[in-house]
């Protein structure tokens, strides 16, 4: 496969434009730490009020969403986006974001910045995820089935834990680091932030909560959102690409942002552009590129169903 060479900010963006775009607020990355768990709490608070099978459902729904909402704001911290102390940023993103939903800032960098560096060749460790498409319908059918009903989450969990534990180094015979989980420092990480979610749920007077308000979304639909989100990024785009095409933007309802898109994640073309910018202003960078007249050469779509109707057939 031919790839154009890189794309330089510099080449599109003025000085002052790319000052903008990279200046980081302690408030802004703490507030969307905030809104996450806020969010989260309300949810649980709505059902305790309005106990019922619906409230239930949209309770679960709700926080798994928000539980990817965490995922991708670890994502931030892995950048060194959240705020602008790295120490701060590390520790908020481990755990406050990472560890709750049974990951790990340290080795997802490692994991993460190989794909920027090398998206969408065969040296990209996220090209399975793309690779794939399109599928049929029967084929992602299976996919989602595994996905509601738990079978990916608990799988997943399985092999990560078990590889985290089978050494103290995490890697594998062939010396490659195993992406995913950092060391066994990770578990502990884990071990005690889902505690302390257990002795809060407990405190209430709802110990089972933490089953059916964390564990449960974090094993169903957190795997269906995140396997939309991960579609969206790179499925399907073009194949002779470039830096403009080679990630895709995807336009989020206020829906999509609830469930699959939260924190702005949909611009990620931007954030492939430009990853020294904060997730609150891709869309600036967006619109800027939208105004410097870049809009036939990026990918685009309108939507998440349209943009799985075109990598499902």
């Amino acid at each position: 496969m031919k790839f154009t060479p890189a794309i330089k900010p510099n080449e599109i963006f003025s000085e002052n434009e790319i000052s903008f775009l990279r200046k980081k607020s302690d408030l802004k990355g703490l507030s969307l730490l905030l809104h996450a768990w806020a969010v989260i709490f309300a949810s649980i608070i709505f059902y305790t009020i309005f106990p019922n099978i619906f409230t239930f459902l949209f309770t679960v729904l709700v926080i798994s969403g928000r539980q990817l909402g965490l995922a991708i704001l670890m994502h931030e911290g892995a950048h060194g986006l959240i705020v602008n102390s790295t120490k701060n940023n590390n520790f908020l993103s481990q755990w406050i974001c990472a560890f709750p939903v049974w990951s790990d800032t340290y080795g997802y960098r490692h994991y993460h910045l190989s794909h920027h560096r090398h998206t969408q060749t065969a040296d990209d460790p996220d090209l399975s995820l793309s690779k794939p498409f399109p599928v049929n319908k029967f084929s992602f059918a299976r996919k989602v089935f595994r996905d509601i009903f738990g079978i990916s989450g608990l799988v997943q969990r399985y092999e990560l834990i078990f590889k985290t534990l089978l050494t103290n180094d995490t890697k594998k015979d062939d010396g490659k680091k195993i992406s995913g989980f950092k060391s066994k420092n990770t578990l502990f990480g884990i071990l005690i932030s889902n505690i302390i979610i257990f002795i809060a749920f407990s405190a209430v007077g709802h110990w089972w909560y933490y089953f059916a308000f964390w564990l449960l979304p974090l094993l169903t639909f957190f795997q269906l959102f995140l396997r939309i989100r991960n579609i969206a990024e790179h499925a399907g785009v073009v194949d002779n690409c470039n830096d403009f095409n080679n990630a895709r933007t995807t336009y989020a309802n206020i829906l999509e942002r609830a469930f699959v898109a939260p924190y702005y994640v949909n611009y990620h073309l931007e954030h492939h552009l430009l990853m020294f910018v904060p997730c609150y202003k891709l869309k600036e960078a967006h619109k800027l590129l939208l105004k410097k007249g870049h809009k036939q050469e990026i990918e685009i779509k309108d939507g998440y169903i349209s943009l799985l109707k075109s990598v499902i057939v």
